[in-house]
């Protein structure tokens, strides 16, 4: 039996794009519909048995009308060549009011053939239709409720106890697992995350756990296999070093997984980081030196400048602008550290002569604070200071 494990599509992040001038629609959608089209074909292709989603179809719970259709548009052509797809919701998924419906449900909704929705926690069976063994029983464990999660460890239990020896069986989880690192979703995370115990996701009569919610690929448990896939495309410069990928899954007739990750062929985002502290060169040539030998075919680069105040000022933006864009994808920024090579000085006065509080209000009056201000940072200063004291004994 093989399957496909893949999670985190999170269509509508079209962040560091631009309008593609034949379909008018985001470079950075296009990004990720060519990754989610490479699984798909793979899928074909290899004539996997099912495809399992572990949650996060859409960017947040209300995509838009083109957002939805493109995801229907591979979910269908998965679903007419006879691969079973689990769709599992997740917390950007999921709507802020229990009576309202996912952003999965509609497929629910539609009764689609060989298309199954798990919303709730739930052990399903799903028919298959050339793999050796005639079914696969699935354990969705959706993005949970607080009232869910802690009676997890009662619930989930009970689902083991129903699992057919005579199938497979796999677990597909959309949340944190003790253990996991994160990655640049956390950004895209309100609140803190409920922790799932790594235990009560090993059962022995589970063949694979397939994880979904954090971006870098990475597996926290080898018996069974239980491993966050990773996101198809690359979100933002926090994933610069990821390498984007889909798990291929083969489980055998000793209901034994083995996996693979299988690369996509996702936007490259590089970070161009220059040291322009000394006096002795051109800025500008220095940069444009290092673009100008650096592969930046469709790449997403930023440029990041450690400089001193004279050489910002012979700083030629728009030339390095210019040169960079003629070769990138896009530029994204140019971010500028500028070191100040002359420090302010408080001319007459010794440190060694100075309380704590007179040293504060020197410093306020050097920075030419207005005086209602340096009133109440005098304030806080002197609790802070009484605060101190009363720790320190």
């Amino acid at each position: 039996m093989k399957l496909i494990h893949f999670a985190d599509l999170h269509l509508g992040m079209e962040n560091y794009g631009k309008t593609d001038p034949e379909s008018g629609l985001s470079t950075r959608l296009l990004d990720f519909l060519r990754s989610f089209d490479f699984m798909v074909d793979y899928a074909l292709e290899g004539k996997v048995d099912a495809v399992l989603f572990a949650g996060d179809a859409y960017k947040n719970r209300e995509p838009t009308q083109t957002h939805q259709r493109e995801f229907a548009k591979r979910i269908l052509k998965l679903s007419k060549n006879q691969i079973p797809v689990v769709l599992l919701v997740g917390n950007h998924d999921t709507p802020n009011v229990a009576s309202k419906a996912n952003t999965l449900d509609i497929y629910s909704t539609l009764e689609m053939d060989n298309v199954f929705v798990i919303r709730t926690l739930q052990l399903i069976e799903i028919p298959l239709h050339n793999a050796e063994f005639a079914k696969l029983q699935v354990i969705g464990l959706p993005w949970l409720s607080r009232k869910e999660f802690e009676h997890l460890a009662q619930t989930l239990p009970v689902l083991y106890k129903n699992i057919k020896p005579e199938y497979p069986t796999v677990t597909v989880v959309h949340g944190t697992v003790e253990g996991a690192v994160y990655g640049s979703e956390r950004a895209l995370t309100l609140g803190k995350d409920p922790i799932l115990p790594l235990p009560l996701l090993t059962h022995p009569a589970v063949s694979y756990v397939a994880l979904g919610h954090i971006h870098k690929r990475q597996i926290l448990s080898q018996d069974p296999p239980t491993l966050y896939s990773g996101s198809l495309e690359r979100v933002d410069f926090g994933e610069e070093k990821e390498e984007k990928s889909f798990e291929l899954v083969e489980i055998n007739d000793q209901k034994k997984a083995k996996h693979q990750p299988i690369l996509t062929p996702a936007r490259r985002f590089l970070t161009l980081n220059f040291d322009l502290l000394g006096e002795s060169f051109d800025p500008t040539e220095k940069i444009l030196k290092v673009a100008q030998k650096s592969d930046l075919t469709e790449t997403i680069v930023k440029v990041v400048l450690n400089i001193s105040t004279e050489n910002l000022e012979r700083l030629r933006v728009a030339e390095i602008k210019k040169a960079i864009e003629e070769k990138a994808h896009l530029l994204a920024g140019i971010t500028k550290n500028v070191e100040r090579s002359v420090r302010q000085r408080l001319e007459g006065v010794s440190a060694e002569t100075l309380s704590p509080l007179q040293a504060l209000q020197i410093y306020f009056e050097a920075k030419e604070y207005p005086k209602e201000k340096i009133k109440v940072l005098e304030k806080y200063g002197r609790e802070l200071m009484e605060e101190f004291k009363e720790i320190a004994g």
